[in-house]
C-alpha cells in the first residue's frame, strides 16, 4: 500500500483531513512526501486520537518526523519498532507512564520529547536508544531512574525541570558527556557540586 493511501484512511480517523505541506514546523498540521512519493513528516497534534495513535501511523515505513502532542494517548504500543527511520518524536502533553520494550529498536531516533505526561520514573528502555541526543521529560512526576539516561550512549542534552528528583547521579557522569542538564524546580537535596568538564551548562 502507497503512503499516499494510508493517509486517505488516516484521515477518516481525524477530524479533519490532512493538507500535503512543503515543510511542518510545530504550528502546522499535515504531512511532507518526499520525491518518491514517500512520507517523511507528519504532524497530528491536537487530533482528539482518544488514548490510541492509528494503527495507519505504523505502516508509514520511512517517516523520519512525527507530532501526536496534546491527543490524550495513554500508551505506545508495540508497533512503534516500524518506524526504522524514525528521528524525532514529540508525544508532549499525553498522558503516558510507560515505554514499550520495542522502544529501544528505534535506533535511529535523535530527539525524544515526553514533557507533561504520567511518569513517576525514567523508563529503562532509554539506555537502548544508541542514536539519541536530546530527551525532554520536563513537567512529569519524575522521582528515579536517571542512571537509565547517563547510559545511553549518545545522549548529550537532557530536561528534567519540574519533576520530583531529591538527587541526580553525578557520580556516573564521565569528562564532557553532557552538553546541557536542566534539573529547575525539582526538590534536590543540596548540591553537592560536580567537576565543571563532565557538563557543558547545568541549570539547578
Amino acid at each position: 500500500m502507497s503512503d499516499i493511501s494510508i493517509i486517505e484512511k488516516l484521515n477518516k480517523k481525524l477530524p479533519r483531513p490532512l493538507k500535503e505541506l512543503k515543510k511542518i514546523s510545530w504550528i502546522t498540521k499535515g504531512y511532507v512526501l518526499n520525491d518518491k512519493q514517500q512520507l517523511t513528516h507528519l504532524s497530528i497534534f491536537k487530533c482528539r486520537l482518544n488514548g490510541e495513535i492509528p494503527e495507519e501511523v505504523f505502516q508509514l515505513q520511512h517517516l523520519a518526523y512525527l507530532d501526536i502532542r496534546e491527543n490524550s494517548i495513554t500508551e505506545i504500543p508495540v508497533q512503534i519498532k516500524n518506524l526504522k527511520q524514525l528521528r524525532y518524536l514529540d508525544i508532549r502533553i499525553n498522558a503516558i507512564n510507560k515505554l514499550p520494550a520495542s522502544f529501544a529498536e528505534l535506533s535511529k531516533l535523535e530527539r525524544l520529547y515526553l514533557g507533561q505526561n504520567h511518569f513517576t520514573s525514567i523508563p529503562q528502555e532509554v539506555e537502548g536508544l544508541s542514536g539519541l541526543n536530546l530527551i525532554d521529560f520536563s513537567e512529569n512526576s519524575i522521582s528515579k531512574g536517571c542512571e537509565s539516561l547517563l547510559k545511553a550512549e549518545q545522549l548529550k542534552n537532557i530536561y528534567l525541570n519540574n519533576n520530583q528528583l531529591t538527587s541526580f547521579p553525578f557520580e556516573m557522569l564521565t569528562a564532557n558527556q553532557l552538553d546541557e542538564l536542566v534539573l529547575l524546580d525539582n526538590p534536590l537535596d543540596e548540591y553537592s557540586g560536580t567537576t565543571r568538564d563532565k557538563i557543558g551548562r547545568l541549570v539547578l
